[in-house]
């Protein structure tokens, strides 16, 4: 079976750990190996200051615990993510409010913003699908003019670029996750970036059970939501080449595109001029009215070719049927994104004859 992702491994990963161990750094709050981590990885993001978490999701609620909210505030999200984006609204007594989808680049559609916002809306979480930018010169527009506060969630984005500037670097706080198949990983983890100092003072009070200078003494109820130093060995030796596997990444998606490229019963994802994608992994959209997603997956299957669906729209999970009975909001386009969404096999290791094969088995099919 080509598995839909494997991470990569290497000799110096676990020589990193064994000497951050032999160091006798264990716990995050005594590990010269984090801090380094979130200072050169804040750097490479373009931001000032790097706050390392248990998770790309622990991260997401962290960015929405510290603007402490009033309850039942709204915050707009993108449609097509990953329930963890609107976890991170829900857990902290706020409402994420799902925006469709533009259905050329798979990100949430700007235009349909405004008219989503109201007198309670106090935050926009703008989510880079797969690795494809969202506009963040349109969205950073629209929330200054409602006075929003705007995170990106970039867990899937790692090195992703708007006219060479790196994504991370245009809102108030953005996440990155770590998870075992993410662009780089320590199994699970995640990094919060930001320029703001408060955001970063309170960032690392609410990780840390919000332990201050007097110890034991807590002014807030906080979290533990703290990373480890053989995680952050393990991360930051995969961080050290980041921009080789992004190379990589690149180069698979180009193989891809390649040898599907006279296919009209599907499309790729798309990105504005001066976009960069650093494709997380590679997805395809089924285009045909004569075969669904299903038949393809699993006829792939058994041709040993693993493949995952898009993700269901946020407005569509069961878990928050009750807080949208009464809203009237659809998503439609997310919805075909999950009805004829595919990613593919989008390993580093997956060479170019196993790409050519995939191909022609999704040519087969069709």
């Amino acid at each position: 079976m080509i598995p839909v992702f494997e991470p990569e491994i290497l000799k110096e990963d676990i020589s990193n750990v064994v000497k951050t161990l032999s160091r006798g750094e264990l716990s995050g709050n005594f590990s010269s190996m984090i801090t380094k981590f979130e200072s050169e990885f804040a750097n490479y993001s373009g931001c000032k200051y790097g706050i390392a978490v248990s998770s790309g999701t622990t991260a997401l609620h962290l960015a929405i615990a510290i603007l402490n909210l009033k309850k039942n505030s709204e915050i707009i999200i993108s449609s097509c993510t990953n329930i963890a984006t609107a976890l991170a609204c829900y857990h902290n007594k706020c409402i994420p409010i799902p925006v469709d989808s533009n259905i050329d680049t798979w990100n949430l559609d700007e235009s349909e913003i405004e008219k989503l916002i109201t007198t309670k809306t106090k935050a926009i979480i703008a989510v880079h699908f797969l690795g494809n930018p969202a506009n963040m010169k349109v969205i950073n527009k629209i929330a200054k003019k409602y006075k929003l506060v705007v995170v990106e969630d970039a867990a899937e984005a790692h090195g992703s670029t708007i006219q060479s500037r790196k994504v991370g670097s245009f809102s108030d706080i953005a996440c990155f996750s770590f998870y075992a198949n993410k662009t780089i990983t320590s199994g699970e983890g995640g990094m919060l970036v930001t320029n703001n100092k408060k955001y970063e003072r309170l960032l690392k009070l609410y990780r840390n059970v919000g332990y201050s200078k007097k110890r034991f003494i807590h002014n807030v109820a906080a979290y533990n939501f703290r990373y480890t130093a053989m995680q952050a060995a393990f991360c930051y030796s995969q961080f050290k080449r980041i921009n080789k596997i992004i190379k990589r990444k690149i180069e698979i998606a180009e193989t891809y595109r390649h040898y599907l490229r006279d296919l009209e019963e599907i499309s790729f994802q798309k990105s504005p001029i001066n976009f960069k994608n650093t494709y997380w992994m590679i997805g395809i959209l089924n285009l045909s009215k004569k075969i669904n997603k299903k038949i393809i997956s699993k006829k792939l299957n058994k041709h040993g070719i693993d493949t995952r669906s898009f993700f269901l729209s946020i407005l569509k999970q069961p878990c928050f049927k009750e807080i949208y009975k009464n809203k009237d909001l659809k998503t439609p386009r997310s919805d075909y994104l999950w009805n004829n969404g595919l990613y593919l096999p989008s390993s580093l290791n997956l060479k170019k004859n196993q790409i050519k094969y995939i191909c022609n088995k999704i040519k087969s099919i069709y």
